[in-house]
């Protein structure tokens, strides 16, 4: 069994998942047994200018933001070997494991899951920071009624990705990626996070996503040259508003997005329709 990195002040416990650069753990404070979550840079990476400055970003992001639907930074050591952050240790399920199981949300519960990452988006987009990587995996259900949108690690402010992106590093999910970022000259633009949100609320009413998956250079082609599915073609119940509104957010033209708080406005209004057909039937 392999060890356990030493991080000092905590005590790593399990292996809680990862990403390409870092393992997550949870863990608990030797100072006073508060359990936590540690996001730790692996060992291959530390030596990574880039891998370094993702995780610096993403601590200066979190630190900088707070918000009820937003995953809370308690600690960071980010300059200096062992790079790591510690975070709320949430329980629940990700939303990506709860569609494993259900294949789809009723919409009410699609409405009210997206409802509270666009509030969390808010808050970020209002501090100037875009969180860059919204997807099924990086949102939390916790408790009852409540959802958290997890992993700062691709958060940065506008126009700081522009060397990444000149020497075509991919930031991002492809499958969620607007379609700004996935042509030859890549525009950073906050409203890409009302675009990977409007792919994930299609998912989550249908169980599927609206472009077919490939690799990802012919998923981002997809993405960039061709228009999605719409919602009636999977969801022929869809009601007319709700259409109109997954379309502006996923429309290829970043001025015809609506803006995060403007969403959650938008948003509001069905869900609270929602609840009453629901009631209704």
């Amino acid at each position: 069994m392999k060890a356990l990195p030493k991080i000092p002040g905590y005590e790593l416990l399990t292996c809680l998942g990862g990403g390409a650069i870092t393992t997550v753990y949870s863990a608990r404070s030797r100072e006073d047994d508060t359990p936590c979550a540690i996001k730790v840079l692996r060992p291959d990476w530390e030596d990574q200018p880039v891998a370094v400055k993702l995780l610096q970003r993403e601590a200066r992001a979190g630190l900088a933001v707070k918000h009820a639907h937003l995953v809370r930074i308690l600690d960071t050591h980010v300059m200096t070997p062992p790079h790591f952050l510690v975070m709320d240790y949430l329980p629940g399920e990700s939303l990506r494991r709860r569609l494993r199981r259900d294949y789809r949300l009723p919409t009410a519960t699609a409405l009210w899951v997206v409802r509270q990452t666009a509030e969390a988006l808010a808050g970020l987009h209002r501090a100037g920071f875009i969180h860059g990587d919204v997807k099924p995996e990086n949102i939390r259900l916790v408790d009852v009624g409540k959802a958290i949108l997890l992993d700062l690690g691709f958060a940065h402010r506008a126009g700081e990705n522009a060397p990444f992106l000149e020497k075509g590093y991919v930031l991002g999910t492809v499958n969620y990626l607007a379609p700004e970022l996935c042509g030859p000259e890549p525009k950073d633009d906050a409203r890409a996070d009302i675009y990977s949100l409007g792919v994930t609320l299609f998912e989550l009413l249908t169980g599927q996503l609206p472009y077919s998956t490939g690799d990802p250079l012919e998923t981002m082609r997809r993405h960039h040259a061709e228009d999605p599915l719409l919602l009636t073609d999977c969801l022929p119940s869809a009601p007319a508003d709700l259409t109109e509104l997954l379309d502006a957010m996923m429309s290829r033209e970043v001025n015809d997005r609506p803006n995060a708080m403007r969403l959650v406005q938008d948003l509001i209004g069905r869900e609270i329709a929602s609840l009453g057909q629901r009631r209704a039937a």
